[in-house]
């Protein structure tokens, strides 16, 4: 839920920031390995992958390619394809020349930048967009986020709507809209032929998002959004929230960029004493039957989830040692950081003890929804919203545990990271698996990733558009960063 717009009002990267350097296609060979069939989680041994222009050409028997260009013996790796950060803010962040390269060394191949701009959009039209040489691909990008008091009235979000179609935006993001504006965005969306994805605001019934197309729901919900239709008071909940519809909505993103960033790095501290007692009112009339079936008509309907486990853990825990202390936060700039620890001392000292136990419970509802959602067939992937408070640019690991906790099996959390984001981009022809055809984005994993998610953490070597990185290259690119930031 972090949208900073401090590159929003200029041309980010101002397309000069970074020297365009291309990904050298090249012939390659990564023999003895043993190919992981995402779909299925089947595995076949003794495999050699051959590379060239950045595809896989072929997938041949151990040892029978000879000759060619360079050969990287695979010891027996596992290879995935790359994986996916479906929700991440590298291009609003103040050290993308970091964290891009960072996201590659922890296996990222490819992210869903989830805050766009009109400059952002036609710099990556004339290719000048300039992202570093080390970098994971692109995958969409929105046009200005449609939220806050700017965006309240239906007439005006309809027309940016049809602006940002005009300029190549890939789908329209939305947080923080009154109901009706909200369904107008979805209609206006769908009328355009753009996926329509972001928040979905409490005093909208899911029902209502799922008939008008919503492609993809963020951070289930956030808070208690999807929760409601868990809860026995649902009807009353639901009065009460359209009784504050008329509200003014959302943070304003006119604010001058200083103070968005802090009101930004944990929303929930922005919550006002009622939706406390809304959400222990939620929690405590939970239903297990009626969330069965309400995840059952999610699956049916075909709705993508991105749970951003990491990002709620650090909203509802906020200031937790496991956050403060975490050692990717080498990656994160010094200043980031700073503000991240005033943030979290406020989460200690402005909230009760009470209100801090009910975010607490929040987001133990929040894991088991996780799970009974990926239980049902409801379709999910992995995404981290990289840029927000305590969530680094290789958090996409700390996803894959949160998911692994929840009670996610291993096979559907690589599926989250790889297939699925495939399927949800209608992209399969050329990412997704390890397949002839595809896109070269790989990972090499020292362990089986069936047997047990941590094997998703032992990278051994990363291929990006056909270019190998060994385990010294991916540790140089991360002690670069460090130093860098440091």
């Amino acid at each position: 839920m972090k949208h900073s717009l401090r590159l929003l009002a200029i041309p980010l990267l101002s397309v000069t920031a970074f020297a365009s350097t291309p990904l050298l296609a090249q012939s390659l060979v990564i023999d003895r390995v043993t190919i992981v069939d995402v779909s299925t989680g089947k595995l076949t041994g003794n495999r050699a992958i051959v590379i060239a222009d950045g595809k896989i050409a072929r997938i041949a028997a151990t040892g029978t390619v000879k000759g060619g260009g360079r050969h990287v013996d695979g010891k027996g790796a596992f290879v995935v394809p790359g994986y996916n950060d479906m929700h991440a803010h590298n291009l609003n962040t103040e050290s993308p020349e970091t964290s891009l390269p960072v996201m590659l060394a922890s296996g990222i191949t490819g992210f869903r930048q989830m805050a766009g701009a009109p400059p952002l959009l036609a710099a990556r039209a004339k290719g000048t967009l300039g992202l570093p040489a080390d970098s994971p691909a692109l995958l969409a990008m929105p046009g200005t986020i449609i939220a806050g008091p700017a965006f309240a009235d239906p007439a005006a979000v309809t027309a940016e709507i049809n602006r940002q179609k005009a300029q190549g935006a890939d789908f329209i993001k939305v947080i923080d809209l009154p109901r009706a504006t909200f369904l107008v965005a979805a209609d206006a969306a769908r009328a355009v032929g753009l996926p329509f994805a972001g928040h979905l605001p409490p005093s909208v019934d899911t029902r209502d998002a799922l008939a008008h197309g919503m492609a993809s729901i963020e951070h289930l919900g956030p808070g208690i959004s999807l929760l409601i239709n868990c809860s026995r008071d649902e009807a009353a909940v639901r009065a009460i929230l359209n009784h504050a519809d008329g509200a003014p909505h959302g943070i304003d993103f006119s604010l001058p960029p200083a103070q968005l960033k802090r009101l930004l790095a944990n929303p929930m501290m922005l919550a006002p004493p009622p939706a406390f007692l809304l959400m222990r009112r939620v929690l405590a009339t939970y239903d297990d039957a009626k969330c069965r079936a309400f995840a059952a008509d999610v699956a049916k309907n075909g709705t993508w989830m991105v749970p951003t486990l990491t990002r709620l853990e650090a909203m509802d825990l906020g200031n937790a040692p496991e956050l403060r202390d975490s050692a990717s936060l080498a990656f994160v700039p010094a200043d980031t950081q700073r503000l991240w620890r005033e943030v979290g001392n406020d989460f200690d000292t402005k909230l009760t003890a009470e209100q801090r136990q009910t975010l607490a419970d929040l987001f133990a509802a929040q894991l088991r929804l996780a799970k009974l959602f990926d239980a049902s067939g409801v379709k999910m992937m992995a995404g981290t919203d990289f840029g927000g408070q305590w969530v680094a640019p290789n958090a996409l690991h700390r996803e894959f545990d949160l998911l692994a906790r929840s009670g996610v099996p291993p096979l559907h959390i690589l599926q989250m990271a790889t297939l699925g984001p495939a399927r949800f981009l209608k992209r399969e022809a050329v990412m997704g698996s390890v397949e002839a055809g595809r896109n070269a984005d790989l990972v090499l994993l020292s362990a089986d990733p069936m047997k047990d998610t941590q094997a998703l953490h032992a990278i051994a070597g990363v291929v990006r558009g056909g270019r190998y990185l060994d385990r010294a290259e991916l540790d140089a690119i991360q002690t670069t960063a460090r130093t860098t930031l440091h």
